[in-house]
């Protein structure tokens, strides 16, 4: 199997198969409330945003058709079948947010990073469009999240898995993919706690189980750097004081100059 590259900011991770991947626990099989963003509509009388159900055009059933095979295409290692597959189905339905990210998958794996990274930016912004009148859809800020960490922009990628959280509080692939983008922020101390949530839920998640050691490491290795930094300033701060003070001392011992002759 094909590692997909995932790109590395400020700390190590391990390069693991994040739930995207073929091996992925996690399932993508309500692709009928990913529609079109356009198709999607606010209720006037909802305080909250929420989308109306509106039916999917044809060439929207057929793109979601697509993507089944596409997806099935690519388990099978078929990437170029696979990749032409997503295409088809893109050209059906251009905003299919999901295809965009299937598609971005599937080049990664054949290495076309810079294309692949494209996709993952329309992936992205598919998704920002459709979570805001469907602001209950975990699966689509999942996939968000995924899309961002794939972009190497960590920071939306954890805004995108919270949310999963608040709807889904009991998926331990979200706070294992929480962790992960928590890691590489090198906010290691709230890593640790969303992976061993991630254990906690599922005690064989042997993934979860490394990146938690990891992020322990980090942890500590950002205490000793405080505690480092912190003696320092103490230091500095003394030899501060030192300095004033002999100064001091040194302008009051001083013996006035004495008067010009006339």
């Amino acid at each position: 199997m094909k590692l997909l590259v995932t790109v590395f900011v400020l700390v190590s991770a391990a390069s693991v198969c994040s739930t995207g991947c073929r091996s992925g626990s996690r399932q993508s099989d309500a692709n009928a409330n990913l529609s079109n963003v356009t198709s999607s509509t606010t209720s006037e009388s909802s305080t909250e945003t929420t989308a109306t159900p509106v039916p999917l055009t044809q060439e929207q059933n057929e793109a979601r058709t697509l993507l089944e095979q596409g997806k099935e295409l690519f388990r099978q290692d078929k990437d170029t079948e696979a990749a032409e597959i997503f295409r088809k189905a893109l050209a059906l339905d251009a905003d299919y947010a999901e295809a965009h990210y299937r598609l971005g998958l599937t080049l990664a794996s054949q290495g076309k990073r810079d294309e692949a990274e494209e996709e993952y930016k329309k992936a992205a912004e598919a998704y920002k469009k459709f979570v805001r009148t469907n602001q209950k859809d975990a699966d689509a800020f999942f996939y968000m999240g995924q899309a961002y960490s794939r972009l190497g922009d960590h920071a939306e990628a954890v805004k995108a898995y919270k949310q999963v959280v608040k709807l889904q509080p009991e998926d331990p692939d979200v706070y294992y993919e929480l962790g992960l983008s928590l890691s590489r922020l090198a906010q290691y101390q709230e890593a640790v706690t969303a992976l061993q949530k991630a254990i906690d839920l599922d005690p064989d998640n042997y993934r979860a189980g490394e990146a938690l050691d990891k992020a322990k490491e980090g942890a500590e290795r950002i205490k000793v750097l405080q505690k480092r930094q912190e003696e320092l300033l103490r230091r500095q701060e003394a030899a501060t004081r030192r300095a004033n003070q002999n100064g001091l001392n040194s302008n009051g011992s001083a013996k006035p100059a004495p008067a010009a002759s006339p």
